[in-house]
């Protein structure tokens, strides 16, 4: 009975822990940079294939919709996940009581799936609106300065008031976008 009522009262969370708030920022982050990663991929390819800028507008629409909802249908699982974990474990403490976990230690996949997909969707906008409002012949170069510019600025914001280098944050970032946006240009145009 003692088990039943304390998991009854772990499922009754009413503030988010630091872990949950953690998650959060986490599922944010990385919404946000796989938003601008794979939407520059997407209309940079498109526009290798010289589409017109109707086309690419729905090839990107298209690519945020089901980037974002993959996105957090990946968040919901894997925190669904790490939370059912915590509260098979938070069951042997009731048992053993070795581990120490507090009511507000649980971790909400919604939370975490809802801010994954606004950031997807948020970091998608500017590779997205770069590419199919830029004239015609700039297209390329301000979709790729636009994705730079706010593939950095994530990295940047990743690294507030942590240890990380920031340096080494905006390179990794900078670098899987512009390698992302060569290749996918490039199979583009071979198309």
């Amino acid at each position: 009975m003692k088990n039943t009522f304390a998991l009854g009262q772990f499922l009754k969370i009413k503030s988010q822990c630091f872990w949950d708030k953690l998650n959060i920022i986490r599922a944010g982050i990385l919404g946000a940079n796989d938003g601008i990663i794979s939407v520059s991929g997407i209309v940079l390819g498109a526009s290798g294939a010289n589409l017109d800028s109707k086309t690419l507008l729905i090839a990107g629409l298209s690519g945020t919709l089901a980037g974002a909802c993959s996105m957090a249908g990946g968040e919901w699982m894997s925190v669904s996940t790490q939370r059912d974990i915590l509260m098979k474990k938070m069951e042997n403490q009731l048992v053993d009581d070795d581990l120490k976990f507090k009511e507000n230690d649980g971790l909400t996949p919604i939370s975490a799936a809802l801010s994954s997909f606004f950031s997807f969707i948020a970091g998608a906008i500017i590779p997205l609106c770069a590419m199919t409002l830029s004239p015609m012949n700039l297209r390329i170069p301000i979709t790729l300065c636009a994705m730079i510019v706010s593939l950095a600025l994530n990295a940047f914001i990743s690294t507030l008031n942590s240890e990380a280098s920031v340096k080494k944050a905006i390179f990794r970032n900078i670098f899987t976008g512009v390698l992302t946006g060569i290749i996918t240009f490039t199979l583009g145009s071979a198309v």
